[in-house]
């Protein structure tokens, strides 16, 4: 999985276009959804999401730097329009995540949500409990009577003269608003180990071959891309017989079964390189990928059909080295010369080479 590290020891894992960003900071791994919900559906969300065993939570922050991480990477993701979507109808004019803390219980007795610690008691005049983490702006106020939930602003509010709080700081919001929200879990994401078995990098193909490989991964794999030349193509199922896989893996019961395959016409593609990339995706919205470039050799026609068997009265066959040349193959009423190769990985001979020599 690529990574690129950013400040105060942040990992941003990758992610698709449209995937919610996945980040890492001191050993939690983060989720940013960006669908908006009320604090309370956010926190269903949370509730019923699991990583490596590890139950989600609306993200509980502890440290300035936990403050910090978590603010640079969302505010840096979100574009103008997403900011607007995420924006309470309380006046304030600047976009906010919910973050896992609430005195919807007892007002002003701020807790968080994964185990119920105390944070924070009273008002904008109160004070930390415990020594606790917080990071409020002149806040909370319970301006509206019913500002029991906890939120992360993403810009100085409110509008025009911005001095109740500022970018990063803490605000109470009404629950029911419609926000973005990050799920926090205890455990650090799990790289997956994977392989892309055929076609090889830099390989030849011709006619019908394999896709293949195997993926290890802790979290269910939901489902496993083909992209070619950079487009989606299909899916390939997963769950295919590898003993080999469970061999070198022996602590993983899902290694024994982590194959994925699907035959593939590489001659219905043009003559000429390509590339395929194939990426797994887990439930937890990780994505892995391997790529393979390829060339494709092939006949003026991409499938030859029985009345099209290839007809070799007239030629003739030479070798050298690991290679075996057949000249003056007839294929559809068109002449070519064709170079075979053997190739360990399938233990046969494969075509490497196809010039087409005259028409007749």
């Amino acid at each position: 999985m690529n990574r690129i590290i950013a400040a105060l020891s942040l990992t941003l894992l990758s992610a698709g276009a449209h995937a919610d960003l996945i980040f890492e900071h001191d050993g939690h791994t983060y989720k940013l959804i960006e669908s908006a919900a009320t604090w309370e559906q956010a926190n269903n969300v949370a509730e019923k999401m699991t990583l490596g065993g590890h139950s989600g939570y609306l993200a509980r922050i502890d440290s300035a730097a936990e403050n910090r991480a978590i603010f640079d990477i969302v505010s840096g993701r979100l574009s103008s329009e997403q900011r607007d979507a995420t924006t309470p109808n309380d006046g304030s004019g600047t976009a906010f995540i919910w973050l896992g803390g609430s005195d919807a219980a007892s007002e002003g007795d701020w807790r968080w949500l994964n185990n119920g610690d105390p944070f924070w008691l009273g008002d904008f005049n109160g004070s930390s409990v415990g020594g606790r983490y917080h990071n409020w702006g002149v806040q909370p106020d319970d301006a509206t009577g019913s500002e029991d939930a906890l939120a992360m602003g993403l810009g100085d509010w409110p509008e025009p003269f911005y001095d109740l709080g500022a970018a990063g700081q803490w605000n109470d919001l009404d629950p029911g608003n419609a926000l973005m929200y990050v799920i926090e879990f205890d455990t650090a994401v799990e790289p997956k180990q994977m392989n892309l078995d055929e076609p090889l990098n830099r390989s030849t193909q011709a006619g019908v071959g394999m896709i293949r490989g195997w993926v290890v991964s802790e979290e269910p794999v939901e489902r496993i891309e083909v992209h070619l030349n950079g487009e989606y193509a299909f899916n390939i199922p997963y769950g295919d017989p590898r003993p080999d896989v469970g061999a070198k893996f022996p602590d993983s019961e899902a290694a024994a079964t982590s194959g994925f395959s699907v035959p593939y016409r590489f001659s219905a593609l043009p003559a000429g390189e390509h590339t395929l990339d194939v990426v797994v995706v887990d439930r937890f919205g990780n994505r892995t990928e391997r790529s393979s470039s390829f060339e494709v050799v092939r006949f003026q026609k991409g499938y030859i059909g029985t009345a099209d068997t290839p007809n070799m009265d007239w030629s003739y066959a030479s070798a050298l080295g690991k290679s075996i040349t057949v000249r003056g193959v007839s294929i559809g009423g068109v002449s070519y010369d064709i170079e075979l190769q053997w190739q360990t990985r399938s233990q046969k001979f494969e075509i490497v080479k196809i010039d087409r020599t005259r028409p007749e």
